[in-house]
């Protein structure tokens, strides 16, 4: 009775386990489709450079983060570039402003905290791409690129 229950035991938990995991099949990056096609270069943490169209931070053509207690978001067409600094756990994004927009004393720098894994989209060439704000050491925008219907 005692070998039964055993060998029943181990094929039901053999049944539940070969159940679990992705059987080795590639996950695929799907980009969401933005409201404007914004054209950048993001270079990661290792100093891989990508040239992206539909760049958008998780989704949407701004960037959302907290300056202080309130949250701010600053659309792509006020940035030049952004500076992602890994410290103390957080991630510090350093927004530089573009020429035409200023803020206080004329200062063109905003320093926001984000989420770490908070995703990144775009398109390159040859791929789909997806990469978290914490992976991310710099962006640089380069306009738009308006497709014509």
């Amino acid at each position: 009775m005692k070998r039964k229950l055993s060998g029943s035991l181990f094929i039901w938990i053999c049944c539940l386990t070969l159940g679990m995991g992705s059987m080795g099949e590639p996950v695929s990056v799907k980009t969401p489709e933005p409201d404007i096609n914004f054209r950048a270069t993001v270079v990661d943490q290792d100093d891989v450079s990508l040239e992206l169209e539909k760049f958008s931070f998780n989704g949407k053509t701004y960037i959302t983060g907290k300056m202080g207690k309130a949250e701010l978001s600053i659309d792509f067409e006020k940035i030049r570039s952004i500076l992602f600094v890994k410290k103390d756990g957080r991630i510090t994004a350093m927004v530089t402003l573009d020429d035409q927009q200023k803020i206080e004393d004329d200062q063109q720098k905003i320093e926001l905290f984000l989420e770490q894994d908070a995703p990144c989209f775009g398109t390159s060439s040859f791929a789909d791409v997806r990469i978290a704000a914490g992976d991310i050491k710099k962006v640089l925008f380069h306009g738009t690129n308006q497709e014509k219907e």
